[in-house]
């Protein structure tokens, strides 16, 4: 079992030399469609009237899976005190509230608009900048339980030497974040990077849930977060986040457009998993550009998000919790691209923030989980549009 360790010196150390990320999937461009940049201010929520209310919320997916996600969000919920405090861009609202808030969808049963703008008011997020909705899915990876020839690249489980550094129970200064490292001659140091773990940091102590036999899938498993393996055996292992090494995310997609090898509507999951096949000389270069590794652990129906209920493909949504709290429903109005790519498809939906990601730090970004398989693949692939956001809460 993993020890909670409160070294403060030790892990402020850490956390300056980028132990503090989270999980990550992909960069935001520059801004495109419809929604242009601003000068930047401070985010606020803004109330809305009824009519407006009405107004908006026209929801484009299915009935059954807003339900589906309702009740995964209040199991999450109901796990939590009901007067605990959290952070609404920047405002205060209590647990309860966010119940009160999922009720209501589990008791509307499909007349979104009619009743929840009866007992719920809309709040729109204003922010300074352009607010970006991205994609991630679940991808389904043929697997070994077995080292082979073939399958050669591992998923790891949790190591029992990585340990978490809590700052905020010694600091109130410091930031309120877990950062993870390893103790080597009575003293807390950096966990492995991602190169060491490839040239065999944990090789032969029996961490290995499964091997791979894709280096590109492989890689852009520790971006996704979560898979559904497909055994040699005729087994479905589902894996799913557990912890990372602590070390800041870096983007393969952000250098490659440096070197000017990619760019414009190639800086898709699709473009950069092409270019690295097409190039395998250069695999390992830019996997080791990333220090980031992440480690899984299996679970019966995946992925599970940061929440600990599993999403639901189209209704579960990552954000940072700094500025979003897990838990609170949101609706979304996803712009279409207007850059040439594939991208031009506006979505109109109901969301539950149920998941995490370093990229989805601060307000400015939303992650949307698009389920399992090719169909999931293309549509998180191709996501990077503007949004405008809203929330719901109880009236007073």
């Amino acid at each position: 079992m993993r020890k909670l360790f409160s070294w403060l010196l030790l892990g402020w150390w850490l956390c300056m030399n980028g132990g503090c990320a989270e999980p990550a999937r992909r960069q935001s461009p520059s801004a495109v469609g419809s929604l242009q940049s601003a000068p930047r201010e401070g985010p606020k929520l803004t109330p809305l009237d009824d009519a407006t209310c009405r107004q908006r919320l026209s929801d484009d997916a299915t009935p059954d899976s807003l339900l589906l996600a309702a009740e995964r969000n209040m199991d999450y919920l109901s796990r939590l005190p009901l007067e605990r405090r959290l952070t609404l861009v920047g405002q205060e609202v209590t647990v309860a509230q966010l119940q009160a808030a999922t009720r209501a969808v589990l008791e509307s049963r499909g007349a979104q608009r009619e009743r929840l703008c009866d007992r719920l008011r809309l709040y729109q997020v204003t922010l300074g900048e352009t607010l970006w909705v991205t994609g991630y899915y679940q991808p389904e990876l043929r697997a070994s339980r077995r080292r082979t020839e073939r399958f050669r690249y591992p998923i790891y489980r949790t190591p029992d030497d990585l340990v978490d550094v809590d700052l905020k129970e010694l600091c109130p200064e410091c930031p309120a974040r877990i950062v993870q490292g390893r103790v080597k001659d009575g003293k807390l140091v950096p966990y492995y990077s991602r190169a060491e773990i490839e040239a065999g940091a944990l090789s032969g102590r029996g961490y290995e849930l499964a091997w791979l036999d894709d280096p590109v899938e492989a890689y852009f498993l520790h971006v996704q977060g979560a898979a559904l393996l497909e055994l040699e055996d005729g087994v479905r292992l589902h894996v799913s986040y557990a912890a990372s090494n602590g070390h800041p995310y870096r983007s393969i997609a952000k250098i490659l457009s440096e070197r000017g090898k990619l760019s414009g509507t190639r800086l898709t999951l699709r473009g950069l998993k092409d270019y690295l096949r097409a190039h395998p000389e250069e695999q390992s270069e830019l996997f080791a550009h990333n220090p980031r590794w992440v480690f899984f652990r299996g679970v019966p129906a995946g992925p599970v998000g940061s929440c600990g209920v599993p999403l639901t493909a189209g209704r579960s949504a990552a954000a940072d919790p700094g500025a979003y709290p897990h838990g609170a429903l949101a609706f979304m109005e996803i712009e279409p691209r207007n850059d040439g790519g594939k991208g031009g498809r506006a979505f109109r939906r109901f969301v539950f923030l149920q998941d995490t990601g370093s990229t989805t730090g601060g307000p400015h970004r939303v992650d949307v989980f698009w389920g399992s398989g090719t169909v999931a693949e293309a549509i998180a692939g191709e996501l990077e549009n503007p949004a405008r956001l809203y929330f719901l809460l109880p009236k007073e």
